[in-house]
């Protein structure tokens, strides 16, 4: 599975004149998925300027397109050079495939069918044709390549249309020059295949000739040489639907003809005309043709690959707990900074008493005072703070002291408390109570100030407050 920029790309579905298509996976923060279409220019047209400019155009052109009958454009950019256009993802088959796989199983489309997914396909024509760019000026967009390959039909009835890679509009990167033809030749119009200049009248032409051939099962133009191609399209004899099928209404070879008119001023005049002129004719002939009964028709068709859903095993995120995920990533961190071993928190020097106020996981021994007792809680980085007179804080272990210590540790890195001036009897400069075990303590940046003897009589061991728990958090308070 190759990725590209942000996509996985899962399997290639086809390669078309400009880019080759692939289904592709968008991932994202918290679980977020979606299956889409990416459209990728081919490597050997990547240096190619106007080749870029129309495949630029096809995204620029489609992202003001918003109907349900035409595909959308979600994104527009390249990687590292190389182009690319990401669209809805159309769970379904072309018109051209559908047509072929229906003669070769001898499966008869439903008349109903057929108008419904023209009837769709001209409604999506209509939109393009009347967009507008968001300040409100017309587009005056010409698809000029409709065609078989370019009329979806979902799994769920859908019809899309798809491809404005040889779009015409006004404002758009790359001008077409009169006289070029661009599109296949079988489905242009008269005026297209002279090179004559366009309007929305030429689509509906190629969506004509789609029906056409929908409703036949046969090529109406399509010959073995381009030139012969196009002279058919200008100027040869079209038959009528119902001579070529017997069973088709008659009623049905006037909005077929009405659409193939050579003249366009004899043509409907719009994609909507054409459009209200099938549904008319399904209402007039009682034939069913909802999505529901498109729906239907397209799963009996692709039964078996339904069944065989190649990505039916792929995990896709339903249901996501955003707040499990934030509580499981604050474990994982909590567990790197805070290792506890023997009790007490990795680091943490010899902490003689629990004590009302906070306590760190990495904090230094607390010397007190005689006489005096720290208040207040603890601190990320603590200076030295000078003990008050009052109560005396406990001494450390091992030496001489009485009371308990009415405030809290120092956080990581602070200093030992020295003692007030002139507090305590027989204080003995530069001398510091003895340790109470060989523990390591981490290397203060200033040096320890000397701390006072204790004067009166030692605390019985038995009734030595116990030490606190290596948790990081506050301690208990005095008992």
């Amino acid at each position: 599975m190759e990725t590209f920029g942000r996509y996985e790309l899962l399997r290639r579905l086809a390669i078309g004149g400009m880019g080759a298509v692939y289904l592709a996976r968008q991932k994202g923060p918290v679980g977020f998925q979606k299956l889409l279409v990416l459209k990728r220019l081919l490597p050997h047209l990547s240096e190619d300027d106007e080749f870029i400019q129309m495949f630029l155009d096809e995204g620029r052109i489609a992202a003001h397109l918003n109907h349900p009958n035409i595909a959308q454009i979600y994104d527009l950019g390249d990687v590292d050079g190389q182009y690319y256009i990401a669209m809805e993802y159309v769970h379904g088959e072309a018109v051209g495939p559908l047509g072929v796989r229906a003669q070769q199983r001898k499966v008869t489309i439903p008349l109903g069918l057929k108008c419904r997914i023209i009837a769709d396909a001209a409604a999506g024509l209509g939109a393009a044709h009347n967009a507008r760019s968001p300040s409100g000026r017309k587009l005056e967009l010409i698809h000029r390549d409709v065609s078989p390959q370019n009329v979806l039909v979902g799994f769920n009835g859908g019809v899309k249309l798809i491809d404005f890679g040889v779009a015409k509009a006004s404002g758009k990167l790359s001008q077409t020059m009169v006289g070029t033809i661009k599109g296949k030749h079988a489905y242009m119009s008269p005026e297209q295949a002279r090179g004559e200049p366009l309007d929305c009248r030429s689509d509906v032409f190629g969506l004509g000739t789609v029906f056409y051939e929908l409703l036949t099962g046969t090529r109406l133009f399509k010959r073995d040489t381009e030139f012969a191609t196009l002279k058919a399209v200008v100027g040869a004899k079209i038959a009528p639907p119902s001579e070529v099928v017997p069973d088709l209404p008659k009623a049905l070879d006037a909005i077929v003809f009405k659409a193939l008119a050579r003249k366009r001023e004899e043509r409907f005049s719009t994609a909507a005309e054409l459009q209200l002129a099938l549904e008319e004719f399904l209402m007039q002939q009682k034939l069913h043709a909802t999505t529901a009964h498109l729906e239907a028709f397209m799963r009996e068709m692709y039964a078996e690959e339904l069944e065989e859903e190649r990505f039916a095993s792929e995990p896709t995120v339903i249901h996501y707990d955003p707040k499990l995920a934030a509580r499981l990533a604050a474990s994982a961190a909590q567990g790197e900074k805070a290792r506890p071993s023997g009790g007490s928190t990795s680091g943490a020097a010899p902490v003689p008493a629990k004590s009302p106020g906070g306590s760190s996981a990495s904090a230094a021994p607390v010397r007190p005072a005689q006489g005096g007792a720290a208040r207040g809680g603890s601190s990320a980085s603590a200076s030295p703070v000078p003990a008050s007179q009052g109560r005396s804080a406990p001494a450390a272990p091992g030496a001489s002291a009485q009371g308990r210590s009415a405030g809290g540790h120092s956080a990581s890195g602070a200093s030992p408390l020295p003692g007030s001036a002139g507090q305590g009897k027989g204080a003995v400069p530069g001398k510091a109570p003895p340790a109470a075990a060989p523990a390591p303590r981490p290397a203060p940046k200033p040096a320890p100030a000397p701390a006072p003897r204790a004067t009166t009589g030692e605390v019985p061991a038995s009734k030595r407050p116990p030490p606190p728990r290596g948790t990081g958090g506050h301690g208990e308070g005095e008992r």
